[in-house]
């Protein structure tokens, strides 16, 4: 802070509450001679106050190389450090070498790279793929969270979205979910395709009042080529015809033609950066 200050340059903290979701309940900007040129968004994650997420980090053209960006980065770290997370979480466009170049500086690691789909509305879903033979899809129920949870757990630790990073448990269907998903006019629904009694695969869907809705696939990669076919077809054709674009967010290079076959777009693709913090004293 005095550093910022030495430069001419006035980083303070934001208390503001915006009402996009995720809403940014605090940031940071730089002001130089009262205008504002560059800003930081930072907050709890929505899988518990130890994680923290950045972002919206934005400088002026005219103020760009000028070390704004990092030092708001460092403001914002100290700040979540001070507020208790054990680590932050941010994403950045995999084509952007400069921020990526940035965030290694301040010792952030790559943790996933996801590609962002979407799918515009369509007059009737695909037909349904088959299931591979030995493999049969549940509607998943609460009994079946440990199943779920120990493939969630293997394949997509990070998690299934960036604004609930490194907490699958997040996912566990509780009372309070549920509760929670009917106040926000919200629907879930996930599937478990076993085989026996072991997961394979596993589908989650996310129905949002005025849309969008969201699409999850997840399989082990033995069973992938055959499983997300089915998987895919399966969740579209529970979804219905539905007046709102769908997004889909999957590992990046997996699984691509299959999307683009079936009218998904790619969006954005983007690194999953994360940094673990020492406690504040």
């Amino acid at each position: 802070m005095r550093a910022l200050g030495r430069s001419g340059a006035l980083v303070r903290v934001l208390a503001l509450l915006f009402r996009n979701l995720p809403g940014w309940q605090h940031g940071f900007v730089c002001e130089r001679a009262g205008r504002i040129v560059g800003n930081v968004g930072a907050q709890a994650a929505d899988s518990g106050p130890d994680t923290w997420l950045m972002a919206n980090v934005a400088v002026h053209p005219d103020y760009r190389r000028r070390n704004i960006a990092s030092d708001l980065m460092r403001a914002a770290l100290q700040h979540a450090q001070h507020s208790g997370a054990a680590r932050v979480v941010l994403q950045v466009d995999e084509d952007n070498a400069a921020a990526l170049a940035m965030y290694a500086r301040l010792g952030f690691d790559r943790l996933a790279v996801r590609t962002l789909w979407e799918r515009q509305p369509t007059p009737a879903p695909p037909q349904r793929a088959r299931l591979p033979d030995g493999i049969e899809l549940l509607h998943a129920q609460p009994r079946h969270w440990p199943l779920e949870q120990a493939l969630l757990q293997s394949l997509r630790a990070e998690g299934i979205t960036w604004t609930a990073p490194l907490q699958v448990d997040t996912l566990r269907p509780t009372l309070g979910r549920a509760l929670q998903n009917f106040l926000d006019g919200r629907g879930e629904e996930r599937w478990l395709a076993l085989q026996g009694s072991e997961p394979a695969g596993w589908f989650y869907i996310a129905r949002a009042m005025g849309g969008p809705d969201q699409l999850r696939i997840v399989a082990r990669p033995q069973w992938a080529a055959q499983l997300y076919p089915a998987l895919l077809t399966a969740g579209l054709a529970r979804l219905g015809r539905r007046a709102w674009v769908l997004g889909l967010e999957h590992p990046a290079g997996d699984g691509d033609e299959l999307w683009a076959g079936h009218n998904f777009r790619a969006v954005r693709t983007l690194c999953w950066l994360g940094k673990q913090l020492n406690a504040a004293r």
